[in-house]
């Protein structure tokens, strides 16, 4: 967290009492340091899912499915449906059975392995996609997924600020030069791209939310 951890717990207690299977899941990922979404950034999900209408969703790491229920709650508003993927078979089957737990399976996809070699394999688009992976691969994930979201569609990525580390003069140890450049780059590359009109909010670990407003780049061109 890069701004003060009493204003993420405020901004908790703003969004009132969750249900006992998403504080279990909270509870779970915080006991297991696995990596999830906060919950605000998790409630921001489901809004942006809700105010879009979207319905064809893909999740870009779904870990154990806690930002995955944000979204198909919203879904089921919609009539949507939301596509995840993963590459941890364990977590995964953790996912669906807490999908189960929610009813909330008929609305949600999960595909095991590499989003870099499912997504070209994807024949379908989306107005709503979420990336919440391996931070050195968006800009892979941004390239791949880049002709399947649809004009007017919706892109959220998670940690693009991570830990406040990718601010210009920021001190972190050498290991984490690599992922912090590749985020720098994601960002620039993003921000910059006359086919999104993009936006980064400083929450959670820093979240940046882009429209598609474009309709007339190719991947070749975009690259």
């Amino acid at each position: 967290m890069f701004y003060p951890f009493e204003m993420e717990r405020y901004l908790e207690t703003l969004l009132g009492e969750r249900d006992s299977l998403l504080q279990e899941m909270e509870e779970q990922a915080l006991k297991e340091t696995i990596p999830v979404v906060t919950p605000t950034v998790g409630n921001f999900l489901n809004l942006l899912v809700d105010m879009s209408k979207a319905q064809a969703i893909l999740e870009i790491g779904t870990a154990i499915g806690y930002s995955t229920i944000w979204l198909a709650r919203a879904a089921e508003k919609t009539e949507g449906h939301v596509t995840t993927i993963d590459m941890n078979k364990d977590r995964l089957a953790r996912a669906q059975g807490y999908f189960q737990r929610a009813d909330l399976q008929n609305c949600i996809t999960a595909l095991e392995g590499d989003a870099r070699k499912i997504i070209p394999k994807l024949d379908s688009t989306f107005d709503f996609v979420f990336i919440d992976a391996a931070k050195g691969e968006y800009l892979d994930y941004l390239n791949l997924i880049y002709p399947l979201i649809a004009p007017g569609g919706v892109l959220v990525v998670d940690n693009v600020l991570f830990r406040g580390w990718v601010v210009p003069e920021s001190t972190y140890a050498p290991k984490y030069d690599r992922m912090v450049g590749g985020l720098r780059q994601f960002l620039q590359e993003l921000c910059q791209n006359p086919d999104f009109s993009t936006t980064v909010l400083p929450f959670g670990d820093g979240v940046s939310v882009s429209r598609r407003v474009g309709v007339g780049l190719d991947q070749d061109e975009h690259r």
